[in-house]
């Protein structure tokens, strides 16, 4: 794996990898894209030239606390130890994007703007981030008649052409990727916990080395599970679909309601809504503004979802994607 300097220092900046437990914490999200506006308005004008700098430099020319330069200056500092940790993961067939690199996801970017991981971690074929897509979400827990018409909705979906976005989670999440892939779809899988876990199961590496399955993944690959991560990871199945069909939510808790309701709020996708009474939620998220779909799938519309793709043409992007590197 190639890394630009640019993509270097976001990794040295906002990862894990090569991180002591007795060293700072890498950078939130809120703290890279104000550091990034930073960087573009001085001197410094990309992440790359960060490395070269101290402490005393960087508070200087960024105009930062002292604080916080020293902060960045000790994360920069693992980058010797940086190159080990990247060549153990590719081992692995675990590989590295940037935001500033030519390959990241476009509809992270476009969709979320800024609220888009600065890194994501992958395993598979990135030609499936250009296939046209669906997500099929829902809650953990459903009871016989919520499994069928998750079944019945990913079989309609990848006989129509579509392949499935889900976060890969126990239940709808689950079944319905497992569905896709029995089917001969293809799956964009969304990850919150540990990556290296679920490469090791053999039907996992069989799916993604016929180019069936992608794993992405906003957290290191060896993270634990944690509800934060797995409430983050909503909107980006959401962003990498063309729209989402929920089967099964909870009323006003759980991430499946919170996620419909994220995405409604933000006009990223249409959302469609199973109109059944047997889950509390559903009825909801229909009041609020989803499309209801009924048992036969008749509303199943190929032209709704083609042009459900909200997107927002107006966003800035972030300046680190602004200059490349030659």
């Amino acid at each position: 794996m190639t890394l630009t300097n640019n993509a270097k220092a976001t990794l040295l900046l906002c990862s894990h990898l090569a991180l002591q437990h007795s060293q700072a914490k890498p950078l939130t999200l809120k703290e890279w894209n104000e550091l990034a506006e930073c960087i573009v308005h001085s001197s410094v004008k990309e992440p790359a030239n960060l490395i070269l700098m101290n402490a005393e430099q960087m508070q200087m020319e960024l105009g930062i606390t002292s604080e916080f330069a020293k902060k960045l200056e000790t994360l920069i500092s693992r980058g010797a130890n940086l190159a080990f940790s990247i060549d153990e993961l590719e081992r692995k067939s675990i590989y590295i994007l940037t935001r500033s690199d030519d390959k990241y996801p476009a509809r992270l970017k476009k969709l979320l703007g800024k609220n888009c991981p600065p890194v994501v971690f992958y395993c598979g074929d990135l030609a499936l981030l250009n296939e046209k897509c669906i997500a099929i979400v829902g809650s953990r827990n459903i009871d016989e008649d919520g499994q069928q018409f998750a079944i019945k909705l990913t079989e309609k979906a990848v006989s129509q052409g579509y392949g499935i976005c889900s976060g890969g989670a126990r239940g709808v999440d689950q079944l319905s990727e497992e569905t896709a892939l029995l089917n001969g779809g293809k799956c964009i899988s969304i990850v919150a916990d540990s990556m290296t876990k679920k490469i090791k199961l053999k039907n996992v590496r069989e799916y993604i080395s016929s180019g069936k399955l992608l794993l992405l993944s906003a957290v290191h690959p060896e993270s634990p599970f944690s509800v934060g991560n797995a409430m983050a990871r909503n909107k980006y199945v959401y962003a990498l679909s063309q729209a989402a069909y929920v089967v099964a939510s909870d009323y006003q808790k759980g991430g499946t309601w919170a996620g419909a309701v994220e995405n409604l709020k933000n006009h990223w996708v249409n959302t469609f809504v199973w109109n059944t009474d047997r889950y509390k939620g559903n009825a909801a998220l229909i009041k609020l503004g989803a499309y209801p779909i009924n048992d036969s799938l008749d509303s199943f519309s190929t032209e709704l979802i083609d042009k459900s793709m909200a997107v927002n043409e107006q966003i800035s992007l972030y300046p680190e994607v602004i200059k490349r590197e030659e």
